[in-house]
């Protein structure tokens, strides 16, 4: 069969949600699409070139769905938006955060989002400086916070109560309502994380 760049990285793609990252073998993915591994090394050269594209297509897709700035929206509110699409769509795939992170993705619509996000903090305000490294904190928390929330998914099938703490030993951890440790990563605590960095901005913008 005739291959191409795009069938190989959605094979990949595929067999990421069936497996996940650590399973992710370009011979897995050969034997998806019926040929023999060497085939695909005309597309790409090794596992690292193949994540990095595997994270080129979905940031492609994150990007597509993100919401275009509003002259009626806060700069705020927009950029809650931007992360909570970033977070829904990096969801989507089995070990996404993973895949996303420290990749190498020279996407132009990446720098055009991050052109447009950042036209609009300096409109705020900002200088380009402060805003290319609120938008990268910003990131780096959305990355890091799936990253986390898909490893505690893929353990709680195994997680005992016995793993629970004990309330009398830690009360303070019980109180605030962490009887179980999935409920760090939940919606709530992301809502949480993201209104304490952008009310940081907003300080910062004032300062």
């Amino acid at each position: 069969m005739k291959l191409s760049r795009e069938a190989v990285i959605r094979a990949a793609l595929e067999l990421l949600d069936e497996v996940g990252l650590d399973g992710l073998t370009l011979r897995g993915i050969a034997t998806r699409l019926g040929v023999q591994a060497p085939a695909l090394y005309w597309h790409v050269k090794n596992k690292r070139e193949l994540i990095d594209e595997m994270a080129t297509a979905i940031l492609h897709e994150a990007l597509s769905g993100m919401p275009l700035a509003s002259e009626h929206e806060s700069w705020a509110d927009w950029l809650a938006e931007l992360a909570r699409g970033y977070r829904a769509m990096t969801l989507r795939y089995r070990d996404g955060g993973r895949v996303l992170s420290g990749a190498h993705t020279p996407a132009p619509e990446l720098y055009r989002m991050l052109e447009t996000v950042l036209r609009v903090l300096t409109e705020a305000g900002f200088s380009a400086r402060e805003g290319l490294r609120a938008i990268t904190t910003l990131i780096s928390f959305v990355s890091g916070f799936v990253i986390e929330e898909q490893a505690l998914q893929a353990i709680a099938e195994r997680r005992l109560a016995e793993d629970r703490p004990d309330p009398l030993l830690f009360p303070l951890l019980s109180s605030g309502n962490s009887s179980t440790l999935d409920s760090s990563v939940s919606d709530e605590t992301f809502e949480y994380g993201l209104k304490l960095l952008l009310d940081g901005m907003r300080v910062a913008r004032l300062s």
